[in-house]
Order: structure tokens, then C-alpha cells, then sequence
């Protein structure tokens, strides 16, 4: 509505008193009215006083005026505005207009209905965590209480049996006491009679101890305090131990799947890079291509979490490989070819071999990365075993037996030489 008013508002501004139609060639008299030239010119014409202006009724010395090339200009822009061409092109404009509109407007909604997902994901995820949380930590709560529980029972039956005994003995040594005490009483009254008592008497008095208390051991009450001390909250956590789950793994590799190039320690814990080939049998489950290993251990069932020692390596490969990977070829690592890795190049590169590869950014460099093969959910997590923090998570994991994998990647002369190991867990 109020853009029409302003449209008639302006075409009102701009047409001739003398037509009443738009100016054509618009001129300005002296006394700053418009009009047509044609008009004006006419309208002097036929007046047969002195020219003057059809509006004001002021008169001029002579039939003089400018023109208006700036409002001629906005004349015909106003003209061409008018024409149907350009209401048809303006139409279409804010028809392409609207539709842009309509289309970002959908865009919105998607994205907002995503949005409304993630946070509905979110809030059924965080529930999920939280309980699963709750039941991690009431486990422990209940492992910690029932060892408690444990322990103070046993504290209790020996603190029991150690005052069972010290009563026994003090009621033992209190017996002995009455007897020893009414000997006493006798001997004393004979001793107050020996003038009036025959020696025959005294001599056949009995004099002789008539209890015998066996000497107890003395309580050693300093070592009945040590032996229920010292570091407690050590000495419960290595029971605890057993209870987790997934414990830490004990791996070794497997030099029957290893790389020639690759050198072992003694316990199969610590593996090197050597640019020369080691004389080993032939395996068709050995690698030939890349210096790659598995560990000696392979799941299918259950969670498993294992440590390996990176420390300042500049490149390697670690993770999980299905079992019946091409170990003659030299792949690609990533999960459609049975490998789901991480990897460092170039000392500060690190990359989750996924498809594409994924760059991380972890918060410093990891020295020893932890492993987490979840083989029901389809998962395996990586960490910096430093602080546990998470590094990356492959998803739809999914093949017949799982392997730990290794590469120590060449070293380069020595820029690469520290051995890659893993770690066990010491107590």
C-alpha cells in the first residue's frame, strides 16, 4: 500500500499542469515551475499578453526557460518503470527473488531439523553415557565395598580370636592367682603356729607349687598393627585389577607374520627397523612389501585394549587389521582393504587412515598410544595412554578375526631407528 502511494506521489511530482501527462522534454521557468517544452510553448502562443507562468501567473520579460536534463531523466525512468516490459521483468525478478528465499528458507529448516536431531542424539547419547557411567563406577564402588566389607570381617574374626586368646590367658593367670593366693594363706598361717606346731607337722606340710600356668607367648601387638597396614589403597587396586574389563593385554608380536627387515627383543616386546633383510623361513602369513607386523594374539569376540610404545618416532602405522588381509601385496591402509589405523609422518603429522584420510590435531604428541578393539559395537578407539585422551574412533568395523598391527615404518637411517614396543602392564 504504501509503496503505490509513493509510486502515484511521484507521478503527480512529475507530470505537466498544462497535459497532464508525464513531462516530455521537461523545462523550468524563472519562477521554478516544470512543464513540457511543447506545452509551455503552446500555452505562450496562444496568449496574446505577455508570456507568463500558467501556475504562479507571474509574468517574464521574455518566452524564456532552461531545461531539465535531471528530471527528464528521472522522467523516463519513471516512463520506462511504468512500461509493461518492465513490470513483467521486475515480476520475474521477485519471482526469482521468492524463490531464492523459498529455497534458503528450506535449506534453513533442513539444517534446523538436523539440528534438532543432533540435539535429540545428543540428549539419548549423553543418557546413555551417563548410565553406562554410573554402572562402570557402581561396579567399582561395589568391588571397593565388598572388599571392605572383606577386610573388616577378617579384621574383626582376628581381632575376635586375639582377644579370645588374651582372655584365656588372663583368666588362666587369675586361677593360677586363687590357688597361689590360698597357699599363700596357709603357709603364712603355719609361719604365725611355728611355736605351737610340731617340726613333724612342718615338715610334712606341702610346699610345692600346686599350679602351673604355661608361659604364652607375649601379644606382639606391633605386629598385629603391620600386618594389617602398610600401602592399602596399593594392595586393593591389584586385587582390583582383576576385575577389569577390558584388562590391559599382554601382546607380543608375531615374528612369523613380521617383515625380514624387522628385528625382535628376547620377550617379543620391542621391535626395530634394519635396512638390510634378516634370513627368515618363508610364510605365505609373513609381509614381504611393507615392514609390517601383527601381534602374536587375534580376537572375534569380546573388548580387548592394548598400549604400544611410540615414544619419539618420526612415522609409524598401528591399529587393527583383519586377519585374512593380502600380506604378499603392498595396500592401501584403510578399512575397505581390512586395516583401520592411525599414522605420524613427518614427526607431527597425524592422520586416521579412513576414507579419505582424516587429519587429528591431538593436544601433544602422543608417546604411548592405547588401542580399544570393541568387536560386538564394531569399534575400534585409539588414545594417548599418556592422559587417555581420545585421539579418533572407527566405526562399522567388521571382519571374521581381528589382529593388532604394526609398522615401524624404515628408519631412515637413524631419524626413525627407536623401536616401537608394547607395553605390559608392570605391578
Amino acid at each position: 500500500m504504501a509503496g503505490g502511494s509513493q509510486d502515484r506521489s511521484l507521478r503527480e511530482e512529475l507530470t505537466c499542469a498544462i497535459c497532464c501527462e508525464l513531462f516530455s522534454e521537461p523545462v523550468m521557468l524563472d519562477c521554478m515551475h516544470h512543464f513540457c517544452k511543447a506545452c509551455i510553448q503552446g500555452y505562450w502562443e496562444s496568449c496574446t499578453h505577455v508570456p507568463s507562468c500558467p501556475q504562479c501567473r507571474r509574468e517574464f520579460p521574455s518566452r524564456a526557460f532552461r531545461t531539465h536534463y535531471l528530471l527528464s531523466g528521472l522522467v523516463e525512468k519513471v516512463r520506462r518503470c511504468g512500461s509493461a516490459e518492465h513490470r513483467h521483468k521486475m515480476q520475474k525478478h521477485l519471482e526469482d527473488a521468492l524463490q531464492a528465499r523459498q529455497k534458503e528458507m528450506e535449506n534453513f529448516l533442513q539444517r534446523k531439523c538436523a539440528m534438532q536431531e543432533d540435539i535429540c542424539g545428543l540428549t539419548k547419547v549423553s543418557g546413555e553415557l551417563n548410565f553406562k557411567i554410573r554402572a562402570e563406577f557402581g561396579r567399582l564402588h561395589q568391588i571397593l565395598e565388598e572388599e571392605e566389607r572383606a577386610v573388616l570381617a577378617e579384621l574383626g574374626e582376628k581381632e575376635e580370636q586375639s582377644l579370645a586368646r588374651l582372655h584365656g590367658d588372663v583368666h588362666r593367670l587369675e586361677e593360677g592367682m586363687s590357688v597361689l593366693q590360698r597357699d599363700i594363706e596357709r603357709i603364712e598361717q603355719t609361719l604365725s603356729k611355728m611355736e605351737e606346731v610340731s617340726l613333724l607337722e612342718v615338715e610334712s606340710l606341702d610346699i610345692r607349687p600346686s599350679v602351673r600356668v604355661e608361659t604364652q607367648p607375649a601379644f606382639n601387638l606391633e605386629h598385629y598393627r603391620d600386618s594389617r597396614s602398610g600401602p592399602l589403597q596399593y594392595i586393593f587396586w591389584r586385587q582390583m585389577l582383576q576385575f577389569i574389563c577390558p584388562a590391559p593385554a599382554p601382546l607380543t608380536f608375531d615374528p612369523e607374520s613380521a617383515h625380514p627387515n624387522l628385528v625382535f627383543s628376547r620377550d617379543l616386546t620391542a621391535v626395530t627397523e634394519r635396512n638390510r633383510a634378516q634370513p627368515v623361513p618363508t610364510s605365505p602369513r609373513r609381509f614381504r612389501q611393507c615392514v609390517n607386523v601383527l601381534g602374536s594374539q587375534s580376537f572375534d569376540s569380546g573388548q580387548h585394549y592394548w598400549e604400544v610404545w611410540v615414544g619419539s618416532k618420526t612415522k609409524w602405522d598401528l591399529g587393527v587389521a583383519a586377519e585374512t588381509v593380502d600380506r604378499g601385496a603392498k595396500v592401501k591402509l584403510c578399512p575397505e582393504n581390512g586395516y583401520w589405523t592411525l599414522r605420524l609422518r613427518n614427526r607431527t603429522e597425524y592422520w586416521a587412515t579412513t576414507t579419505p584420510w582424516v587429519r587429528l590435531t591431538p593436544r601433544q604428541p602422543p608417546r604411548k598410544v592405547g588401542v580399544f578393539l570393541d568387536c560386538q559395537e564394531g569399534t575400534v578407539a585409539f588414545f594417548d595412554a599418556g592422559d587417555m585422551s581420545h585421539l579418533f574412533t572407527f566405526h562399522q568395523v567388521s571382519a571374521e578375526r581381528y589382529c593388532p598391527f604394526f609398522s615401524t615404518c624404515f628408519s631412515d637411517g637413524r631419524d626413525n631407528i627407536e623401536p616401537m614396543r608394547l607395553c605390559h602392564l608392570a605391578l
